[in-house]
């Protein structure tokens, strides 16, 4: 397969070896120097070296001033080996000398330069050492490595393998050796030297003859494995060069996916066909083994974990009248949650062994530290196998002593810290818990780079575990750069600004925490990671803040009908970081037959870059009813200020010019004296908190909200009354779920005047409330005319369960459970009239912004209700 020119062996007479003259001596007698200025220590250094290191081979170079004439007389009489003057040559930082070496007997001198920067003297002296060494041996230098004949292996793929570097004296061994590395790779036919003359030395030319492309590739023989999943796990791909260890590789993942596919003895094989022009197919043939059902798994020598605990660790299951059924359910969650599992009831060598590791681990974290589970001993009936697994569990242990060497915080407190105290039972994945707390705990101080070597002292007569925690917590590091990537629309500003820690400050672990948290709350990015460097410094670390944006428009549309209202279409825009300056605008329309409504909001919570935020909001609404149209236009506006990352209060105002009209002849009392009631001009005053770790789909944290408004004769308007609403919300994991509960309350009491308009009081339902019933379903009723007339008092719970169906995709479910009411002081609040719903739903995180999909039943439902509602809504908040 590989061949070398006659040319290379040529070349062996030509350049034979030779070794360098015992005591060489070289006087360089003339040197000049030429450019800008070169300070003399430079050029001192540059001949200090290069006497060094050619004292190494017994040679000696002397720098003395002579004419021309007296350094050849010199160099006839044999008193030196050869004599040069040098030209030294500077262009600001760059540096070229020039030789002109003369030796005995020869006419013509040898001319050669090294070049570099003034600062790599020491590489300049090595080059200058290796051309002076290969003149006296008589040996050639290589010039230029190049390759030739490779078509799609590029050379940066080829010349790693190649040790011998341009500048190096020919070596015929070293050129051989890479000579079979390249052919190593796989990749060539025939691989070839060529060597020819150059200017300063020789040329080295590797000629390659690549192996053929992969034109197709083929599987013969599978029935039970689709060919379109074995072309998934072969990482062969067309036009491909193949090399036999991927070709191996490629058999032995085929041979896996059919064991943990349960086919058990499969035999998998490849051939070759050649296929024009200059490719090849590849056969894979496959002779697929036969599946084998468990018919019983057995546990020898358990005592501490009965056969079920034990048998919940592993992915294998004994075939049962219910395997159907797991095999189906199987089937339907890979639609939602796509992961390897093993066939229920069928024997998977591949995952037999895995969880021999997981039975391992339950056991140490038991306390069974000197447990040993052996190799499953299988035996084949007609039937089914038997897997039988042997155990020593040997003693349970418990907690010793426990040290922990460190010098910087009080014993009282560190060790309250961890888990692992004495009298416990010893657990492996307490211990690995306690070293990661230890770790943050001291990198929270700024030592970033905590190391926690744990040792274990096994006292085998006691039964205990000695455990010393050695902490080399190293040096405080400081916040160096902090650099942010990712972020092609939001600004830096807009990132940084949520930071807990800044530049220049000691490095703390929770404060990265935090600042990520928050990050993450902004709901701007789908992706935020922050990764620590090495600075400069020693004691310096970087931050690179990674993040991926998603997008932060979103619309919700949505549409109805009614009898007086015909199709109803709306709509909502919203940009949640507008500019990519962090600030949120919204246009929200309803377009009906018998209803406009129009709202612009805008929202910047870092006002001018301070602490205050500002929103302001316009609308105008025309809502036709049953009985009267409400004709509104007003606005608001609000100033706020954050005390911490989570808690803020803001005070605000808003006005409100709302009309009445159209009444019905037959209307309720409360909605007729509501039309001589036009303006509201009110004062609002709140408080925030909000501890969620995400702005969309939280999994932990607090908000709670209060409200007030106060609107009365004082403020010019014709509305009088004073209005309280709360709201609390708690999100909490609970094992793989996300709980939430949401509870919300309202309270208006009237003011002397007592003009509380109907479009001021309670109406519950909806998404954001008792989901059973549509909005403005649960209110009070007029006694005489049956109207809703809304309420003075309100509450509802909202309970739920959120669950990921895809994670990859954001997708989850949500099972629910609402309550709720309205009431005012003359119909009073009755528990037994408490209006409850259960569902469920979707909520996704969709590239249109934030999905719900929510279907509620209406429990207890009434005889003029509908038996349940549905919801929909694309984005908003979730």
């Amino acid at each position: 397969m590989r061949r070398i020119g006659f040319f290379f062996f040529l070349l062996l007479f030509i350049f034979p070896k030779s070794l360098l003259a015992e005591n060489f001596q070289i006087l360089i007698y003339s040197t000049k120097t030429y450019g800008d200025y070169l300070p003399e220590e430079i050029l001192k250094s540059y001949f200090e070296n290069l006497q060094k290191m050619l004292s190494q081979e017994g040679g000696k170079v002397e720098i003395k001033k002579f004419s021309q004439e007296e350094a050849f007389s010199f160099l006839k009489t044999g008193v030196y080996s050869g004599i040069a003057e040098l030209k030294v040559i500077t262009v600001k930082d760059n540096l070229s000398i020039e030789w002109k070496l003369y030796q005995f007997e020869k006419k013509e001198p040898y001319y050669f330069y090294v070049s570099g920067k003034k600062e790599n003297i020491g590489e300049l002296v090595n080059e200058t050492s290796k051309l002076i060494k290969s003149i006296l041996e008589k040996r050639k230098i290589i010039e230029k490595i190049q390759i030739a004949g490779n078509l799609r292996i590029g050379e940066d793929v080829i010349l790693p393998n190649i040790k011998t570097k341009e500048g190096d004296i020919f070596d015929l061994k070293k050129l051989n050796e890479d000579l079979k590395n390249i052919y190593k790779m796989g990749y060539f036919e025939n691989v070839e030297l060529k060597i020819d003359e150059g200017t300063k030395g020789v040329i080295v030319t590797f000629e390659v003859k690549e192996n053929p492309s992969v034109k197709e590739i083929v599987f013969r023989g599978n029935k039970k494995i689709k060919t379109e999943d074995l072309s998934k796990i072969v990482e062969i791909k067309e036009g491909q060069i193949v090399t036999p260890k991927e070709l191996d590789k490629a058999l032995e993942t085929i041979k896996m996916y059919y064991e943990q596919s349960g086919y058990l003895g499969t035999q998998v094989s490849v051939e070759t066909e050649k296929a024009p022009p200059a490719q090849i197919k590849l056969i894979f043939n496959i002779k697929e083994g036969e599946k084998k059902y468990i018919k019983q798994i057995q546990f020898i020598g358990n005592k501490a974990f009965s056969d079920k605990d034990l048998k919940s660790y592993l992915s294998i299951s004994e075939k049962t009248v219910f395997s159907p059924v797991k095999k189906i359910t199987q089937y339907l969650r890979a639609f939602v949650r796509p992961e390897p599992l093993a066939e229920p009831g069928v024997y998977n060598i591949a995952f037999l062994y895995r969880d021999l590791a997981k039975i391992e681990t339950a056991y140490k974290n038991k306390g069974y530290i000197d447990v040993k589970v052996g190799d499953p001993i299988v035996e084949e009936e007609p039937d089914g196998v038997i897997i039988k697994i042997p155990i020593e569990e040997g003693p349970q242990y418990k907690v010793g002593k426990v040290k922990i060497n460190q010098d910087l915080f009080p014993e009282e407190k560190i060790y309250k810290k961890i888990q692992t105290s004495p009298g416990k039972i010893f657990s492996l994945k307490t211990l690995k818990e306690d070293e990661s707390i230890l770790i943050h705990l001291f990198s929270d101080y700024g030592y970033a780079y905590t190391k926690v070597n744990t040792k274990i002292d096994k006292d085998s007569k006691n039964k205990l575990v000695n455990i010393t925690f050695d902490i080399d917590k190293g040096s405080v590091v400081y916040i160096g750069r902090i650099d942010i990537e990712g972020n092609t629309k939001t600004r830096d500003k807009v990132i940084r600004r949520e930071f807990k820690i800044a530049e220049g400050w000691p490095y703390s672990a929770s404060r990265i925490e935090e600042s990520e948290r928050r990050l993450r709350r902004l709901g701007y990015f789908e992706e935020i990671k922050i990764d620590k460097e090495k600075g400069a410094k020693e004691e310096e670390v970087n931050l690179k803040v990674k993040v991926k944006e998603m997008l932060t428009g979103s619309f919700a549309i949505g549409g109805g009908y009614s009898s007086y209202d015909k199709f109803v279409i709306m709509g909502d825009i919203t940009e949640r970081n507008f500019l990519g300056k962090g600030q949120r605008v919204t246009l929200s329309a309803r377009l009906g037959a018998r209803t406009t409504r129009y709202i612009l909001n805008f929202f910047d919570p870092y006002f001018r870059d301070s602490r205050y935020s500002m929103g302001w909001s316009l609308y105008n609404y025309e809502l036709q009813y049953d009985d009267f149209t409400k004709d509104s236009i007003g606005g608001s506006i609000r100033f706020g200020y954050g005390f911490t990352s989570e808690l803020s209060a803001y005070m605000g105002y808003r006005y409100d010019d709302t009309k009445l009209k159209n009444l019905s002849e037959n209307v309720a009392k409360i909605i007729l004296e509501s039309k001589d009631i036009h303006v509201t001009s009110a004062l609002q005053l709140g408080l925030i908190y909000d501890s969620r770790n995400r702005y969309f789909l939280p999994t932990k944290g607090w908000y709670h909200k209060i409200e007030t408004e106060y609107a009365g004769e004082y403020l010019g308007g014709d509305s009088n009354f004073f209005k309280i609403e709360g709201q609390h919300q708690v999100y909490f994991p609970i094992f793989k779920l996300t709980g939430h509960v949401n509870l919300g309350y309202g309270y208006i009491t009237e003011g002397g005047a007592k003009k509380v308009p109907v479009f001021e009081r309670y109406f519950l339902g909806g998404i954001n409330s008792v989901r059973g019933f549509k909005y403005g379903d649960i209110s009070p009723k007029d006694p005489e005319t049956g109207n809703k007339i809304g309420g003075t008092r309100m509450f509802y719970l909202q309970t739920e369960a959120i669950f990921p169906l895809m994670k990859s995709i954001n997708l989850n479910g949500v099972v629910f459970f609402d309550m709720g009411n309205v009431w005012d002081l003359k119909t009073g609040f009755q528990s037994s009239d408490l209006r409850k719903s259960v569902g469920f739903g979707l909520r996704w995180l969709s590239p249109f912004g934030p999905l719900r999909i929510e279907w509620g039943y209406n429990i207890k439902r009434k005889p003029d209700e509908d038996s349940s509602n549905f919801n929909f809504q694309i984005g908003g908040e979730f």
